[in-house]
């Protein structure tokens, strides 16, 4: 394995373990393989794998966190939805009775589902102050105020939804950080095992000349230099009732070393919060079926197959798209 990204790290550094851990075994007790830092503090190859399994669970937070970003998002789109429905619904009835009055010359435009927050907030404010007036003023005929729209919401409860709207922007903010803030914690802890695993490969050498063997099968930190593999194509489709099922092609790469299906919650793929879901090898069927990231109705993941060669070089297919259905029903016994 080499170092290509975020999702390589784990993999990567699994190797480095169980190197570390031969290299111990072959060195008298007393004097395991040790790691001097660049802050001057040596670590352990027990130290080590624990620095490994704290990445993971980061990683793991970071996909948390995307899902319950992906969630407040879903709650923004619910209200987004019902709120221009009641627009739709406050308009008509401009239409129908306040032609000839100064309120149908103030109406709003009704904003488009996916403005941003200012751009779609702007005419829903708008809105709910000529609500206000219009209630206020004299009624036309057929008009009986205070106004209340034909499903029964009322002024005041319109303001409560622009309101509700608002603070689900701001809830959606909130988690929009705590992904960035697990991302930097991620990366800190990348950036230590980078570091710990290059010092490695310069102490190994000179610490184990009496086992060339363990020299020659260092794990590698970067890529060979060479060719990138052609990817490869694939595709994914939802299973019920929590499932993705990945099919691909064959590759044809003399140097093909394995599969992988990496990935991550949300409706976009993006290296920086991609993981290894699984591999394959080479004979293994060429099928994926995961319950990765599909936790709730509604969830979306993003997927990628990669080919990866014996050189670490690697190539990604194009990015999938996977969501379970709002409401899915569990299969029959």
């Amino acid at each position: 394995m080499a170092i290509t990204g975020p999702a390589s790290y784990i993999p990567t550094m699994n190797e480095f373990t169980a190197h570390w851990a031969l290299c111990n075994a072959a060195l008298p007790p007393a004097s395991p393989l040790l790691v001097r830092q660049l802050n001057n503090t040596t670590m352990t190859q027990v130290q080590f794998a624990a620095l490994r399994d704290s990445l993971q669970t980061q990683q793991n937070t970071i996909q948390s966190c995307l899902a319950a970003q992906e969630i407040a998002r879903g709650g923004i789109n619910l209200k987004k939805t019902a709120l221009l429905t009641q627009f739709a619904l406050f308009t008509s009835l401009l239409d129908g009775y306040f032609r000839n009055t100064e309120f149908y010359g103030a109406r709003p435009l009704m904003p488009a589902f996916g403005a941003g927050q200012e751009n779609f907030t702007r005419p829903l404010v708008d809105m709910m102050t000529l609500w206000e007036k219009i209630n206020a003023g004299p009624a036309p005929a057929g008009v009986t105020l205070p106004v209340a729209l034909p499903d029964g919401a009322t002024q005041g409860g319109f303001a409560s939804a622009v309101a509700a709207l608002q603070s689900a922007y701001a809830e959606e903010q909130r988690k929009v950080q705590d992904v960035a803030l697990a991302r930097a914690k991620r990366d800190l802890s990348e950036d230590q095992a980078y570091d710990v695993m290059k010092i490695y490969r310069e102490v190994v050498p000179g610490k184990l000349t009496a086992f060339p063997e363990l020299i020659a099968t260092l794990p590698r930190l970067s890529p060979v230099a060479g060719h990138t593999p052609e990817a490869v194509n694939a595709s994914a489709v939802f299973e019920a009732p929590d499932a993705t099922r990945v099919v691909y092609d064959e590759s044809d790469e003399g140097l093909l070393e394995r599969y992988e299906l990496r990935g991550h919650v949300g409706e976009e793929y993006h290296e920086q919060d991609a993981v290894v879901i699984a591999s394959r090898l080479p004979e293994e069927s060429r099928e994926f079926l995961t319950t990765f990231g599909l936790t709730q109705p509604g969830a979306q993941v993003a997927l990628k197959v990669y080919v990866i060669l014996t050189t670490g070089n690697e190539a990604g297919s194009a990015p999938m798209i996977v969501q379970r259905p709002a409401n899915v029903l569990p299969l029959a016994a």
